[in-house]
């Protein structure tokens, strides 16, 4: 009992290092992506924590199963190193019962990620989308960027060719006004200017040397053309107040897995239905084909009468067949569409199920990893963890990503896409399990003297930087 609590202590230092260090990595990268447009909104430091709260969910989905890795790489790299695994092999203790109690943690902490997963993470994910959504709506005009066409005004899409960084000018305006019906209307402009009015309620754009077009909604026979000098373009609702709307609708990543099993159950019954029509439309063509063919019916073909009118109603009948044949065979292409539009669904919302167990179960095939490596490696230091967990973290997304591309692609099932790399992991980690039981490898072995090479080389490479 005393040597648990020896190994689960050493291990609780790696662990929220590790976990605080790639956590950070996160909310740096989050940082540099949305630090612009959301301090330009002149939001409370109370909205801004939020924004990170919410975010901070996804981040410890991801890091959590990482840091268990590198915590075990770490905690039995440094036991190995002072020799205190050699110590406990000649008391009789094998290294696999030091393992136990580590695994034991790792299983209560998948059932703690599935939960998670399952509940906080869609969530947060939700409310994360309705905050940023009304930050969004607040001052939209920060995000008028050149280059890329703007939809954050309400009924307006916008677009910028260029604007001057000194003066703010915007050169090459066009926007898009979505009708209720009818075509939109269009204006080109070769520059504008902004202004905000009633007190910050509405944003005016100052257009310049422009053209309205505009089709009559009540007669779209009708176009008009319009050239003008000088035109105002008032936006409503563009105001300093963050506005927050409830959001119904939900994406994948934002539904716990009863949800998500209804939505594969409603595409799965979709395309049973889709199924069921399309060959119900497809039989009787086919079936009137081959009577036609075999010269069954249609029109009656006697022997004593094959006179030029039989014939040439033969090849009208032929003819009105072969126009059934086309049409039938489009309305499959449609219904095979349809089809295959509601297994891509199907399969988009199981991947999603899989990833919330498959992910979390990456705690447990980490400690398999991490634990016989740190022992036989017997290296302890920040730097060898960091090598092996890269490389291990490098080869687990790359399956995770790939798989989940082919099966969103219909190429393999969800199920094979979201367990393949704890499959392949967790079978190597099994491997070397066993092998550290029976000492086959050694830190001299050929597999452990190219990780240090390849860690020496990164050192290297990372003080010549410096």
């Amino acid at each position: 009992m005393i040597l648990v609590r020896y190994v689960l202590k050493e291990l609780i230092g790696p662990f929220l290092a590790a976990l605080f260090g790639i956590t950070f990595l996160f909310v740096v990268d989050f940082l540099v992506k949305i630090l612009d447009n959301v301090l330009s909104k002149g939001l409370p430091a109370s909205t801004v924590l939020e924004i990170f709260a919410l975010n901070l969910a996804w981040m410890l989905s991801l890091s959590i199963p990482m840091a268990v890795l590198v915590a075990c790489l770490m905690a039995f790299g440094r036991l190995s190193g002072d020799h205190e695994i050699t110590a406990v092999k000649a008391a009789g203790v094998s290294p696999l019962s030091l393992m136990r109690p580590v695994m034991l943690v790792a299983s209560l902490l998948v059932v703690l990620m599935i939960l998670f997963n399952n509940w906080v993470l869609p969530e947060a994910n939700h409310r994360s989308v309705e905050l940023m959504n009304a930050v969004s709506r607040k001052k939209p005009h920060v995000f008028i960027d050149a280059g890329r066409l703007i939809t954050q005004f309400p009924d307006v899409h916008l677009w910028v060719n260029r604007i001057d960084p000194v003066s703010g000018v915007l050169y090459g305006i066009q926007v898009y006004e979505m009708e209720k019906k009818g075509a939109p209307r269009i204006v080109y402009a070769d520059s504008a200017t902004l202004d905000y009015v009633d007190n910050g309620a509405t944003l005016m754009f100052r257009l310049r040397s422009g053209e309205t077009h505009t089709v009559d909604p009540d007669k779209p026979e009708n176009y008009f053309r319009i050239r003008f000098f000088s035109q105002d373009l008032a936006l409503q609702n563009v105001d300093d107040r963050l506005e927050r709307r409830s959001r119904s609708y939900r994406s994948d990543r934002e539904m716990p897995v009863e949800m998500m099993m209804d939505v594969v159950n409603e595409a799965r019954a979709k395309y049973d239905t889709a199924s069921q029509v399309a060959f119900e439309k497809r039989l009787p063509t086919l079936v009137a084909t081959r009577d036609f063919v075999k010269g069954d019916s249609i029109v009656p073909k006697d022997a004593k009468a094959d006179t030029e009118l039989d014939s040439i109603q033969r090849r009208k009948s032929l003819q009105r067949l072969r126009m059934q044949e086309i049409s039938s065979l489009r309305n499959t292409e449609r219904l095979w569409g349809r089809m295959e539009s509601e297994q891509k669904r199907a399969a988009q919302y199981l991947v999603e199920i899989h990833k919330k167990f498959s992910t979390s179960f990456a705690c447990f095939i980490f400690v398999l990893i991490g634990a016989p490596l740190g022992i036989m490696a017997r290296k302890g230091g920040i730097g060898t963890g960091i090598i092996y967990s890269l490389a291990f973290f490098v080869i687990y997304w790359i399956c995770l990503i790939g798989g989940e591309n082919l099966a969103d692609r219909l190429i393999i099932s969800p199920e094979l896409a979201m367990w393949a790399s704890n499959i392949i992991i967790g079978v190597f980690g099994i491997f070397i399990t066993v092998a550290m039981v029976r000492d086959r490898f050694t830190g001299d072995s050929k597999f452990f003297r190219f990780m240090r090479a390849a860690g020496r080389k990164f050192r290297s490479i990372g003080r010549g930087r410096a």
